[in-house]
């Protein structure tokens, strides 16, 4: 179900208004509208799109300085030697300042990483040659419709599987084990080319294995050279 922008931004303001005008009033003596609605902005910025974050950043900004002005005038009225003074103010509108800063770019670098994977993806699916992507504990994460083109299998279905029951078949697991951890950990990018049975099949068929990224981000990229097949029937 498509949620519209301005519907969304509805009920970010409805969220606002319940935290100052609601929730903040139960405990006088504290003030909880900058954390409640900074809490809010980075949820936003995990699944919204910038221009939505944007502009609760600026609504939102709006209440906390609304709040904070309320609650130093509270602890004026009845703390007159307090230790609330008007910097504590400033510093605390500039601190919720800077969350908004960040909950924007969080949510600007999410959305444009998604939109590059999107692109990266795309050319994938057009490549006529099968493409698989496998990340370090060996489950694939991603294979291109050439899959099912060639293999006769649902690329779709493959996602979640281990990559040494479909791509290694003819290999020892605990050798097949040894060899993917050992590509994961190079330093370089080099590329492997070798002859795998992909899908237990009788024909071995070339592939380049090649890892790029680092830490949990690092993935392996099989790509099959179905053009030369190798073995009984490919010599």
């Amino acid at each position: 179900m498509h949620v519209s922008f301005y519907s969304k931004l509805t009920g970010v303001v409805i969220a606002g208004l319940v935290v100052v005008f609601v929730i903040e009033p139960l405990d006088p003596s504290t003030v909880s509208t900058p954390f409640l609605l900074g809490i809010i902005l980075m949820g936003l910025s995990l699944r919204q799109n910038p221009a939505l974050v944007v502009a609760a950043s600026l609504i939102y900004s709006i209440l906390t300085a609304f709040a904070l002005i309320q609650f130093h005038h509270h602890i004026a009225l009845t703390m007159p030697t307090g230790p609330h003074p008007l910097f504590w103010l400033f510093q605390r509108m500039g601190l919720f300042l800077v969350l908004c800063g960040l909950a924007i770019y969080l949510s600007y670098y999410r959305t444009n990483t998604q939109r590059i994977l999107d692109h990266v993806q795309k050319i994938l699916e057009r490549l006529p040659v099968p493409v698989v992507i496998s990340d370090a504990t060996g489950q694939i994460i991603y294979a291109n419709e050439s899959i099912c083109a060639e293999f006769k299998r649902d690329a779709a279905s493959l996602a979640g599987k281990r990559y040494f029951d479909f791509f290694m078949s003819d290999i020892q697991e605990g050798k097949a084990v040894r060899f993917y951890i050992e590509l994961f950990e190079e330093q370089s990018d080099r590329i492997h080319e070798l002859v795998l049975k992909p899908f237990d099949s009788e024909i071995k068929i070339k592939a380049r294995l090649t890892c790029l990224g680092s830490g949990s981000n690092r993935v392996l990229i099989t790509v099959f050279n179905v053009a030369e097949p190798h073995g009984e029937d490919g010599n």
